[in-house]
């Protein structure tokens, strides 16, 4: 059914936010181990697909009578608010060094 793309939706948003974790935790360790080009290209691909997604849950709430599912906006919010961290973060590390 087309309620299961949600949750399928709702992974890959996840996988972003995990990565995105997992690269702030690498960011404040004593020796960093990831460098600012791959912060900012870590960033600005799941910036954009995660608004793709959100536009495929746009399309797909308007196919469904069931409506839409709003934890996934609140996912992309935290996609874009941990992008900007670990971006402030990069960019002070380097400033640091």
């Amino acid at each position: 059914m087309l309620v299961d793309a949600f949750n399928y939706l709702k992974f890959s948003m996840g996988v972003f936010i995990f990565s995105l974790l997992v690269t702030l935790i690498l960011i404040l360790l004593k020796n960093s181990v990831v460098n600012g080009y791959s912060v900012i290209m870590l960033a600005f691909v799941s910036c954009i697909v995660s608004g793709v997604l959100m536009i495929i849950v746009g399309y797909i709430a308007d196919e469904v009578p069931s409506g839409g599912d709003p934890i996934t906006l609140y996912m992309f919010l935290v996609v874009l608010l941990l992008s900007m961290v670990n971006m402030i973060f990069v960019s002070r590390k380097r400033r640091e060094i």
